[in-house]
C-alpha cells in the first residue's frame, strides 16, 4: 500500500511470494502503491514517501480519525511544513486537504471493489513506516465486504507492543505475525486450513482475549529459499504504464543477510533497527551468486539495491572481487561499516557498488564514541578519500542532538569539515530521532535522556482517545542534557550547506597530489580565494607520499623519512617539524599519533 516506494518491488512481499509458493500456497501479491502513485502524480508521490511528520499517515487517516479533534488540528500545526511540501511539489496547500478528503476516500473504495479479495482465503498486509493507515483502512474495507477472509498484518510497524495495540483498536485484523516471517508463516496457513493451534509469535484472539504465546524464533536457513518473486510487480507496472522507465533495467532489492553484527556487540546508541532480530545471518557466498545470476536474468537487469544493514564482510572479497575479476557491469547500493582499507573499497567499487551508505554520522570522536560506532573520524576521512578515489557515490549525514554534547565537539566538527571540502558532502545536518527498540529508548537513564512521549505528529493523526499513542509509535519526542549554543550549532549546519554548495557550484573543491621523481607537488582549491599549488620536497613529500594509501603511526613515519634520507639517525624533531606544517597547510590529518594525506592522488592506477 501507499506509500511504500514504488521505483522498485518489494523486497517483503517477494520474500513472501517466495516463502508461500515453497510450501505449496498459490500468492497474489497487489502493488496498489502503483495505482496511487500515478494517480497522484510520480513526482507528487515521490516527495511524499520522504516527508516526515507522519504526512502519508495522515493523508489515509481521514476515513478512520478524520473526525478526530486532533487530526483535524494536523494542517494548523504542521502548516510550514505542508508548505514546505506544497511547494516542492509545486501544489498549493489546498491540495493535501483535497487527496486526504477526496482522493483517497475514492481510492480506497476503488481497491475494494476493484479486486475480487473474496477469492483468498487470506489477505495480508506487510507495513513499514508511512503504509500503516492505508493498509489498516483497505483491510476494514475488505472485512466489511467479505467477512470470511482472514486479515493478516506484519512488518516493522507490528513489532512488539505495537501489534498488540493495533491488534486491540482495530478488531477488522484476525492476526499479526510479528518479526520474521519463515519460521512461522508456513505454520499459520496450516492452520488456517486445517484448523490446528495458532503457532507462538501469532497475536490472534480466543473466545474474544487478545492471546499472543512469545517466540523467540529467527530464521537461521537463508539459504533454504530461492531470491524473492517480482512477477506481479513487473506485470502490475507494465499495465498500468507500458512505458514506465522502471521496466529497462529495473532496480532489484535483495536481501544477503540479516540482523548486524556489529550491533550483535555493540548496539549503537541511536539505532532502533533489527528490534528482537539483531542476531546476524549470512547466506552462502554461493548462494548469493546463485541468487544474483537469476534476478539478473528474469529481469533483464545489472541494478540492485541490496536491504542489508550491514555488508557480510567476506562478501567483499567473495562476492565483489569476484565480481570485478569477471568485469560484470553489474551496480549495487550497499551499506558497510566505514572501517574499510583500501583494498576493500577498491574491490567494491570495480565489483560495482557505485552508491553506497557507510554509516557516517559525525566527525566528532566524542559523538563517534557516544554512539557506540566503533569507528574514528580517522577512518570516517578514509573512506570518504577512497569512495572519491574509486568513483562511488556516498550517501550519508551528519547527526547532532546526542546526550552530553558540548560546544567543543561542534567546534573541533565544524573545523574539521572546512578541511575536506573536496571530499563528497553530506546530505545535511540533521538531529537524531529517538527510536523504538533503540538502547537510547530502552535504557534512557543510562544516556541521561528523559522520554516525553510519541513523536510529536502521533497525536494529530491517530486518535489517542482510541489507542495508546506510546504503544504505537516508532519515535518519541525526548530530552538530554546539551550545552550547544544556538550560534556554534547554526555554523555547523552552515558549514554544511556551504560544502554542499560548493559541490554543485563551478568551484568544485579539489585537493589532489601529483608524484614526481624527487618531488610532489599538491593542488588545493578548498578555499574560495583561488586555487593553490604547492611542491614539497625531501621528508616533505616522502610523509605525503607514504600517508597517503594508510593511516600511519609516528614511529612508521620516523622510520620512513630516515630510511628513504639514507640518514642512520634523524633527529625526531626534524620530522614533527615537518609533520606540524603539513598540519598546518591543512593536506595531512593526525589523529591519535597517527596520519593521513588528504589530498587524493592523481594516479589513476592505484
Amino acid at each position: 500500500m501507499p506509500f511504500g516506494f514504488h521505483i522498485y518491488p518489494s523486497i517483503q512481499l517477494g520474500t513472501l511470494s517466495t516463502l508461500l509458493k515453497s510450501h505449496g500456497y498459490e500468492a497474489k501479491s497487489y502493488y496498489l502503491n502503483l495505482h496511487f502513485a500515478h494517480q497522484l502524480g510520480l513526482p507528487v508521490y515521490n516527495e511524499l514517501c520522504e516527508t516526515r511528520q507522519l504526512i502519508g499517515e495522515w493523508l489515509f487517516s481521514h476515513p478512520l480519525f478524520g473526525d478526530s479533534p486532533g487530526n483535524r488540528k494536523y494542517t494548523e500545526i504542521f502548516d510550514k511544513n505542508i508548505e514546505s511540501v506544497c511547494r516542492t511539489i509545486d501544489r498549493p496547500p489546498e491540495f493535501l486537504l483535497e487527496v486526504k478528503e477526496k482522493m483517497v476516500p475514492e481510492f480506497i473504495q476503488w481497491a475494494v471493489e476493484s479486486i475480487d479479495w473474496g477469492q483468498y482465503q487470506a489477505v495480508g498486509f506487510t507495513s513499514t513506516f508511512n503504509q500503516n493507515l492505508a493498509s489498516v483502512t483497505l483491510a476494514k474495507g475488505i472485512k466489511d465486504k467479505f467477512p470470511s477472509v482472514k486479515i493478516l498484518f506484519g512488518g516493522s510497524n507490528f513489532d512488539s507492543e505495537m501489534g498488540l495495540e493495533y491488534f486491540r483498536a482495530f478488531d477488522w485484523i484476525d492476526y499479526v505475525v510479528q518479526g520474521e516471517a519463515e519460521p512461522i508463516l508456513p505454520q499459520l496457513m496450516q492452520a488456517l486450513e486445517n484448523g490446528g493451534d495458532i503457532p507462538p509469535g501469532v497475536i490472534h484472539r480466543k473466545e474474544g482475549e487478545v492471546v499472543l504465546q512469545e517466540s523467540s524464533a529467527m530464521f537461521e536457513g537463508l539459504d533454504t529459499y530461492g531470491p524473492p518473486d517480482y512477477e506481479d510487480y513487473f506485470e502490475q507496472l507494465k499495465d498500468i504504464d507500458p512505458n514506465s522507465p522502471h521496466l529497462e533495467n529495473p532496480i532489484i532489492l535483495y536481501e544477503t543477510a540479516r540482523g548486524c553484527w556489529w550491533g550483535e556487540k555493540h548496539h549503537c546508541t541511536f539505532c532502533g533497527l533489527n528490534a528482537s532480530t539483531m542476531k546476524f545471518r549470512a547466506r552462502s557466498i554461493e548462494q548469493v551468486h546463485s541468487d544474483i545470476s537469476q534476478l539478473s536474468k528474469r529481469y533483464d537487469t545489472f541494478r540492485f539495491r541490496l536491504v542489508d544493514n550491514i555488508l557480510e564482510m567476506s562478501y567483499i572479497d567473495g562476492v565483489f572481487k569476484e565480481f570485478a575479476q569477471e568485469n560484470y557491469d553489474l551496480q549495487f547500493f550497499i551499506e558497510v561499516k566505514s572501517n574499510l582499507n583500501k583494498g576493500q573499497i577498491k574491490n567494491l567499487a570495480l565489483g560495482g557498488v557505485n552508491v553506497i551508505q557507510p554509516g557516517i554520522e559525525s566527525f566528532s570522536a566524542n559523538q563517534l564514541n557516544d554512539m557506540d560506532k566503533g569507528v574514528r573520524p580517522m577512518q570516517n576521512i578514509f573512506f570518504l578519500k577512497w569512495a572519491m578515489y574509486y568513483g562511488i557515490d556516498v550517501t550519508w549525514n551528519i547527526l547532532t542532538g546526542f546526550p552530553g554534547e558540548i560546544d567543543d565537539d561542534y567546534r573541533r566538527q565544524t573545523d574539521m569539515l572546512k578541511i575536506l571540502f573536496h571530499l563528497q558532502p553530506p546530505i545535511g545536518v540533521g538531529d537524531l530521532w529517538l527510536e523504538r527498540f533503540s538502547p537510547y529508548f530502552t535504557r534512557p537513564g543510562d544516556y541521561g535522556v528523559t522520554i516525553k512521549g510519541p513523536s510529536e505528529a502521533y497525536p494529530y493523526v491517530y486518535d489517542g482517545q482510541k489507542m495508546d499513542l506510546m504503544k504505537i509509535a516508532y519515535d518519541f519526542e525526548f530530552e538530554t542534557e546539551n550545552r550547544v549554543s544556538p550560534q556554534m550549532a547554526e555554523e555547523l549546519r552552515q558549514t554544511v550547506a556551504d560544502w554542499k554548495a560548493r559541490h554543485q557550484s563551478e568551484q568544485m573543491p579539489f585537493l589532489f597530489f601529483t608524484k614526481s621523481l624527487d618531488f610532489v607537488t599538491v593542488y588545493d582549491g578548498r578555499s574560495l580565494e583561488g586555487p593553490k599549488k604547492m611542491r614539497f620536497e625531501g621528508p616533505s613529500a616522502w610523509i605525503l607520499d607514504f600517508c597517503n594509501e594508510k593511516p600511519r603511526g609516528l614511529e612508521q613515519v620516523h622510520s620512513h623519512v630516515q630510511e628513504k634520507s639514507g640518514q642512520t639517525t634523524l633527529e625526531d624533531d626534524a620530522v614533527d617539524l615537518v609533520i606540524k606544517d603539513l598540519e598546518g597547510k591543512k593536506i595531512l590529518y593526525g589523529e591519535r599519533g597517527k596520519y593521513l594525506a588528504l589530498p587524493l592522488p592523481h594516479n589513476s592506477h592505484l
